[in-house]
Order: structure tokens, then sequence, then C-alpha cells
């Protein structure tokens, strides 16, 4: 676990930068908590299309998602493209592990971005595509178990 956690924040740095662009507006400063903690909930693993239509449709019924900034970042949907792609398939590594993490923690920051944009703009839809990446990295399946280091850092990032 020592020598994978350099790799780890590298590749959350990575694709939190991915995620990122040049537009610097500033986030509304009140937060409103989630009803529901993301980790609750149905159990069990979730499909990349199930993902995939999840966060398909909070696009399409929720356009001012795409001008929403969380901690400087903003995901249209190209830079929230890559992002799940790192997430599905992971980064450029052939190490099975390597792979896993940066499959899992690829996921982490657009499970905080969506978790933050629900908590702000009251979008409960949004909240419910958290749970379900959330569910999706947390079962990926790999040399170690997933869902405590990703809990943990997500909690480490206010994500209840």
């Amino acid at each position: 676990m020592t020598r994978r956690l350099p790799v780890v924040f590298t590749v959350a740095l990575l694709v939190v930068t991915a995620g990122c662009s040049g537009k610097k507006t500033a986030a509304p400063q009140t937060t409103t908590a989630a009803a529901t903690s993301i980790f609750a909930g149905a159990a069990g693993p979730v499909t990349f299309p199930t993902v995939r239509g999840t966060v398909d449709d909070l696009y399409a019924r929720h356009p001012e998602i795409r001008r929403f900034v969380s901690r400087d970042v903003f995901y249209t949907p190209s830079t929230r493209d890559k992002v799940l792609t790192v997430c599905r398939r992971g980064g450029p590594t052939v190490d099975a592990r390597e792979r896993e993490t940066s499959r899992v923690f690829g996921c982490a920051p657009l499970i905080f971005f969506f978790y933050s944009f629900g908590a702000r703009r009251h979008v409960a839809e949004s909240t419910a595509v958290a749970q379900t990446l959330y569910r999706y990295a947390a079962n990926i399946r790999g040399p170690f178990d997933p869902r405590p280091q990703l809990t943990g850092l997500l909690r480490s990032w206010g994500v209840r």
C-alpha cells in the first residue's frame, strides 16, 4: 500500500486536472448537506452502462451542471467523458494493482463533483448519481478492496 500511495495521489491529481478548465469563477460558498449519505443505500455492484446512463441523464435534465464550479473545477461533457474513461479503464499502466488504483481514484473527483452539485443546488438526482458512481468504484475488482481507501478520500473532501 505504501508504494501505491504516491501513485494514488498522482492519479487523483491528474484526473482532477483533466477536469479543470481555465475558467476561475467562484463557486457559491453556501453548502447544504445531502439528505442521505452516498455511502448508505443499496449495496452491490453497478455496471458502467448504468453509470453512463445516469450521468448522461443528469446532464440532459440539468444543463446548468455544465457551468457549476466546485474547487475551481467544472466538467463539460467532453472533460467529464475523459475522466469517466479513466474511471472505467484505468490509466496507462500494465500493472493490475496500479490500473485498479487509477480506476478507483479516477472516479473520486466526479463523485465529489456530483455530490457537491447535488448538495449546493439541491438536486437530489445529482446526489443519486454520486452514489451510483461510488457504488461502481467501490466494487471495482482487483487485488485489493477499494472501498476503505475511496471512502476515506471522499470523506476527507467533505462527502457524507
